[in-house]
């Protein structure tokens, strides 16, 4: 960036873009297949609904305080600063040390193939449901910002952007943090599934697209279900995945949901402008609520249970 900020150059700008994609695609997998190995069995959904609330707190305190600076500083010493905060997050980075499994250490000569994870997901019925869970509330999430942006110009109130995100941002803050606490040893399959109702409850909400009163209150609810739903199904992950095949996991979830991402938006962009925002929100609610409720039948057909007990072990 500092070559294309120094020369004007647009192709410089692109290059470095690309890179921060490419560092971003690894740091989440790399985070969340981490995880397990720096932290009990019995303490994995609280470590995931605090990175949770890290990333909800970087995603509205990051944007607020990078268009404060972006205002207030030119952009040299905006990434002159950045460059320092990310050599020193290097140099912390270096100095962790996640102790290796020794499942991980016995399969270390044979190394995981990446289409062995294929197979892996298909024998694991409780990965499979959660990740079709994943792809129809993408939907949504994919068109967010689109969505609220929508909401805003329909009832002609700007400030409604930032009562939504506040809102959401708020009510994911505080269940995620509690989330634990409410599920205990509970089935995180079930449990999982039934917030997809939830999540359709807020999408019906949503649909009343002129109510100022009843848009916020649903994002709410969404934030609510948001921050329960997300550390279970990552709970499931770690837990039902061998230690060798999450990092693998993780990168093919992540590039899966980059390239879903782009054909969500294109989804959502075009049933904004076909049908309107209030059947849109009908639409996803019946998707959430379908794709819930043939997940639950299949779950309760086949026993499917992954719980994570209070006393360290794993209950599956």
């Amino acid at each position: 960036m500092f070559v294309a900020i120094r020369f004007d150059s647009v192709a410089c700008m692109l290059l470095a873009f690309v890179i921060m994609q490419i560092a971003a695609s690894v740091y989440r997998p790399a985070v969340q297949s981490s995880l397990p190995a720096v932290v009990k069995p019995a303490d994995l959904l609280k470590a995931n609904g605090i990175f949770l609330n890290v990333d909800t707190l970087q995603r509205i305190g990051g944007t607020a305080l990078g268009g404060i600076m972006v205002a207030t500083l030119d952009l040299f010493t905006l990434y002159a600063l950045s460059l320092v905060f990310y050599i020193l997050l290097v140099f912390c980075t270096v100095l962790m040390d996640i102790p290796e499994s020794e499942q991980s250490a016995t399969t270390k000569g044979g190394k995981l193939r990446f289409r062995e994870v294929f197979p892996l997901i298909r024998s694991e019925p409780s990965v499979l449901i959660a990740m079709v869970n994943t792809a129809v509330l993408l939907l949504f999430l994919t068109g967010f910002n689109l969505l609220i942006l929508n909401f805003s110009e329909l009832q002609q109130a700007p400030d409604l952007m930032g009562w939504l995100y506040a809102v959401e941002g708020l009510s994911i803050m505080f269940f995620a943090a509690i989330a634990k606490r409410w599920i205990g040893s509970k089935n995180l399959v079930t449990g999982s599934i039934l917030f997809m109702f939830l999540f359709a409850v807020s999408f019906v909400g949503m649909s009343f697209s002129e109510s100022r009163l009843l848009v916020i209150l649903s994002f709410g609810i969404f934030g609510c279900a948001f921050a329960f739903f997300f550390p279970m199904i990552t709970t499931i992950y770690q837990l039902k995945l061998p230690d060798e095949a999450r990092g693998r996991f993780f990168s093919f979830k992540s590039m899966m949901d980059r390239i879903m991402n782009h054909i969500a938006l294109l989804v959502t962009g075009a049933c904004l402008d076909w049908i309107g925002i209030s059947a849109y929100m009908i639409i996803l609610a019946v998707m959430a609520s379908l794709s819930g409720a043939i997940t639950f039948g299949i779950a309760k057909k086949k026993s499917i249970e992954v719980r994570q007990q209070l006393t360290g072990t794993v209950s599956v």
